[in-house]
């Protein structure tokens, strides 16, 4: 035999092999024949089961559990004070720290204010010039007035030394109007508190430069006291709540939930996510809600879910009651089939 009717029959036996495999494969038993036939119909057909209606406690439970919307929010201090200096300088000390709690008027830290010390000194001994200048001018104008009374001098000359003690006066007033505002600059260097609260952020330590424009924030207090949950919600919510209306807060970092009346709706839509924001505030004597803290509001619907399911069982049986009678014949079949399960009639005692 030659090669070439060697090769020929080759391919032959491997061409008849692959059609049988795809034989074999095209008759699975396992593949499923197509989609099932529907239900039958008619006075023969098998009695169906009664599909049992909810309960009112289960109807209760699908509304809480699937009646509400949750949205995620957060959680901010009511009061929130960012505190920096009233006047550049070097941060002489810092009398509080982070998680302290400090009250009203407490003195939160210093700057150093030599420069502001020297201008208070400088103040002081213009002050004390103006005042000497203020004697000498006095003098020269009783001086001038005795020699005006002898015809030795004219009224214009003692007029001249009257205006000298008028603008003598003026420049003490002046001198002190200078000092009092020297002595305010003294005051500036250090502040305090101008809430009770909790120092939440320290951002400087002591020898760091604090400047008043632009302003260096070096202390942060946060009143926690009362939080503020915001969170923002579809703009169609508005047709179900209103200032007032009562919503769950679920705290997920507490596992805590609360049940507590929106305070304040907002003004405005934002135009790209047609949602409006929610502020309610939440009582926190105890600290334990952190600023910054994820919160679920949710604004439930149970109450309307469990009046649509109550008259949809209502219409059930209403439906239910209204279905006539099936045949004598019929009803003994299913009655009797259903003993057995396979829908034959069973023998009853004492039957011919």
């Amino acid at each position: 035999m030659s090669p070439f009717t060697r090769s020929t029959s080759f391919f032959s036996v491997l061409t008849s092999a692959l059609a049988t495999l795809l034989l074999l494969t095209g008759c699975d038993p396992k593949e499923p024949a197509g989609p099932p036939l529907p239900e039958a119909t008619g006075d023969k057909a098998p009695a169906q089961a009664e599909i049992p209606l909810p309960s009112a406690e289960q109807s209760q439970a699908g509304a809480v559990a699937t009646g509400s919307h949750r949205w995620v929010g957060s959680v901010k201090a009511k009061h929130h004070v960012e505190i920096a200096p009233q006047m550049t300088g070097v941060i002489a000390s810092i009398e509080v720290e982070e998680g302290d709690k400090v009250e009203k008027g407490q003195r939160l830290f210093r700057i150093e204010g030599s420069e502001v010390k020297l201008s208070v000194a400088q103040a002081g001994a213009a002050v004390s010039s103006a005042e000497l200048q203020l004697a000498e001018a006095k003098r020269e104008a009783d001086r001038t007035a005795k020699l005006a009374e002898r015809g030795s001098v004219g009224q214009a000359n003692l007029e001249r030394a009257q205006a000298g003690v008028e603008a003598a006066e003026a420049g003490v007033k002046q001198a002190k109007a200078a000092a009092a505002i020297a002595r305010a600059r003294t005051s500036d260097l250090t502040v305090e508190s101008p809430i009770s609260g909790l120092v939440t952020s320290k951002y400087k330590s002591v020898g760091e430069l604090a400047t008043m424009m632009p302003p260096t924030i070096v202390l942060v207090i946060d009143d926690l006291s009362v939080i503020e949950v915001r969170v923002r919600v579809p703009e169609l919510k508005l047709r179900e709540i209103n200032v007032g209306s009562a919503v769950s807060v679920y705290f997920p970092a507490l596992d805590e939930e609360r049940q507590v009346p929106i305070t304040r709706i907002g003004n405005a839509v934002d135009p790209h996510t047609r949602t409006i924001e929610l502020v309610i505030e939440v009582d926190n004597q105890d600290l334990r809600i952190k600023s910054g803290m994820s919160v679920e509001v949710g604004i439930a619907k149970a109450e309307a879910k469990t009046e649509a399911v109550g008259d949809e069982q209502e219409d059930q049986k209403d439906q239910k009651d209204q279905t006539p009678p099936a045949a004598d014949g019929a009803a003994t079949k299913a009655d009797t089939g259903a003993g057995t399960g396979t829908g034959a009639p069973t023998a009853m005692l004492g039957a011919p």
